[in-house]
């Protein structure tokens, strides 16, 4: 892969994140309705959504750009950026300052580079496929954890009531062994796992765009990434789990238990 597509895609998440942090600080944004009541949508989404492509288009014409807002239907390109403007709508329309900027860019179901960026803390994650992951510049690494008992496990809620009860009985399972946190951004909890703060999270029925940044960063610094049950993870069905070494069969177990 050429390192223009990496570095046009950390461009353009500082400028979306730049228009973020501004719509963040004056509080001027518009917010509507999606699928359901926190399923949320802002203006803030839609002019990052904007700036982003345009510089990616701008750059690479002939790469299509699958972004969240606007997209129904989600075509299998061969190659692909995928464009989540905004990761965390709800967080950010609360000021819960936990909200990013997600790019992804895969290439025949293989996730080649991504980058992650939340504008208000300045964190700036990034990997190439083979290269490692960065964050701010430093290589980063998940944990050394070797028992999920006392880890750090994140979880996500999806919006389809199916995912939603699965989780509940993850939850049930897991809690036996060790406490659990919902932060609401999937890109950033995929992040701060190949960071090694978070030893493990999972999700079920994301979108593409969800996932598509923080894949690479995660497996970049050690994570394995699958499905929950422990099947190969599908970018287009959108259940993962990613996990430091040291506890990954053993939260499948759990979770599944």
């Amino acid at each position: 892969m050429s390192f223009d597509i990496l570095e046009a895609m950390i461009i353009a998440s500082l400028s979306g994140g730049g228009i973020l942090k501004k719509y963040f600080e004056e509080e001027n944004f518009s917010v509507s309705r999606k699928s359901v009541s926190y399923d949320l949508v802002t203006s803030a989404d839609r002019e990052s959504q904007e700036k982003i492509i345009s510089i990616l288009t701008g750059r690479f014409p002939h790469i299509p750009i699958i972004g969240e807002e606007g997209s129904k239907e989600i075509p299998h390109y061969r190659e692909a950026f995928y464009v989540d403007p905004l990761d965390g709508t709800l967080n950010f329309v609360h000021k819960f300052p936990f909200f990013a900027v997600s790019l992804g860019y895969w290439k025949d179901d293989e996730p080649i580079a991504g980058v992650v960026y939340n504008p208000l803390t300045k964190d700036l994650f990034y990997a190439q496929r083979g290269d490692g992951a960065f964050l701010n510049g430093e290589r980063i690494r998940v944990s050394a954890t070797t028992s999920v008992e006392g880890s750090l496990l994140v979880v996500g809620f999806p919006y389809q009531e199916e995912g939603l009860l699965k989780t509940v009985e993850d939850i049930k399972s897991t809690m036996k062994v060790t406490d659990l946190r919902v932060l609401g951004s999937a890109s950033l909890e995929l992040s701060y796992t190949a960071l090694g703060i978070i030893d493990g999270y999972w999700e079920y029925a994301l979108s593409p765009w969800d996932l598509a940044g923080g894949v690479v960063i995660a497996q970049e610094a050690g994570a394995v990434v699958s499905a929950p049950d422990g099947g190969k993870f599908d970018l287009f069905k959108g259940d993962i789990l990613a996990a430091t070494p040291g506890i990954y069969r053993e939260l499948v177990k759990a979770i599944n238990g």
